[in-house]
């Protein structure tokens, strides 16, 4: 028998065919160990594009895929708001895995439910926070462990759109690059503004000389509508967590970040050194600035903002690219590979549920710290979205 007959295969069901779900849903038909079975959506024209192209069955009602299939994983890739009940739903109906979108849900009660159920019921969770087995940061992390930056003091992040859809990525990338330590106690504030002509004309007059990442325009239009995937969003947001193990992360997200930067863009300061994460797009993305040097000088690059850029005629700088191994295959892809281990092997999945908990416990606890204006000691007492009760009293 050769090695791929020997590859066991794992039925597969996706709802939500919009952006996301297409793209998980093209992975999914091609992937080894798992079979597209069916697709389901509300929204019936996406629904159509998705089944059509792969060719399997379509379904407007979650219940009677899951009934009708009866599949072995279940690819949650709605908007954020169902994230938690359909992840339950599966759960409940049998499932062996469920493969879920980030934010993992939208308040505490809803996170620690669908965690709590997945356990009892022998349920494999994942959170898709694909960036925690990028090989970026998996390189990152060796030289961190290895003390390539001495004692760690201090991590900066940012990136557009808002706190819950996007600030989720930072938090989490950040915890997994440090080893994923305790949270002590967090800061937080933000700001909603819906006046969409005036902050527009007030971002292109602070902004104005700044290159575009259209990647970053999107996101922040869509965070001034005042809703973004069927919940409330902020336009701005900050946050400070304070680790168990003395380092502090400060984030910005929306427009209170520095625009120049590009999308998660991360900065680890050690006392000997520093790594610096410059978003998705830059090729390369991770630099390393030690006593050793380099030659590459931060700059502006065209369409992707502020980054190290090679210093002219081969000069001396501050930064210089570090070398990331190929054989560390990470991505949505890679980590669907990880969890068909995790299903039939039971080895733990870096993205789990109890993992991505922990890091939206914090990410709660940041919009709590908003609303009472002040500091919060975790573990976070609010089960509510607390953006939502700051709206309902009238604050934000």
């Amino acid at each position: 028998m050769s090695a791929a007959a020997a590859v066991a295969t794992l039925k597969t069901v996706l709802v939500g065919c919009g952006g996301m779900g297409k793209h998980q849903a093209q992975l999914l038909s091609s992937l080894e160990g798992y079979k597209l079975a069916a697709v389901c959506d509300a929204y019936e024209p996406n629904l159509k594009a998705v089944s059509e192209a792969h060719g399997v069955k379509a379904y407007k009602d979650f219940a009677e895929m899951l009934a009708t299939e009866r599949p072995d994983v279940a690819a949650i890739c709605t908007q954020n708001t169902l994230h938690a009940p359909m992840t339950i739903q599966a759960a409940q109906a049998g499932v062996r895995g469920v493969y879920c979108e980030k934010p993992m849900a939208t308040n505490m009660a809803d996170a620690r439910e669908m965690v709590r159920i997945c356990r009892e019921r022998g349920v494999k969770l994942v959170v898709n926070h694909q960036r925690r087995i990028g090989a970026d940061l998996l390189e990152a992390r060796r030289i961190i462990e290895a003390g390539g930056l001495g004692e760690i003091k201090l991590v900066r992040g940012q990136c557009a759109g808002d706190m819950l859809s996007d600030g989720t990525h930072l938090i989490d990338s950040v915890l997994f690059l440090l080893g994923d330590p305790e949270v002590a106690w967090v800061s937080g504030m933000l700001h909603r503004e819906l006046d969409v002509d005036l902050l527009a004309k007030e971002q292109r007059r602070v902004f104005k000389d700044l290159p575009v990442d259209p990647e970053q325009a999107r996101k922040q239009k869509e965070v001034q509508a005042g809703q973004r995937y069927g919940h409330a969003v902020e336009t701005g947001g900050f946050g400070i967590l304070q680790l168990k193990n003395g380092v502090r992360f400060e984030f910005a997200c929306g427009d209170l970040r520095d625009a120049a930067r590009a999308y998660q863009d991360y900065e680890v300061i050690g006392t000997r050194g520093r790594l610096w994460r410059t978003g998705d797009r830059a090729k390369p993305n991770l630099f390393i600035g030690d006593a050793r040097g380099g030659t590459w000088d931060a700059g502006m690059e065209s369409g992707i903002g502020f980054k190290p850029v090679p210093v002219k005629d081969g000069g001396a700088g501050p930064w210089r690219p570090v070398d990331i191994s190929p054989e560390d295959k990470g991505g949505i892809d890679g980590s669907y590979r990880k969890f068909h281990k995790t299903i039939l092997e039971d080895v733990p999945h870096p993205m789990s549920g109890e993992v991505a908990l922990r890091g939206f416990e914090a990410l709660m606890a940041v919009y709590e710290s908003a609303r009472l204006g002040r500091p919060i000691i975790l573990p976070l007492k609010q089960d509510r979205f607390p953006l939502d009760v700051m709206l309902e009293a009238g604050r934000a």
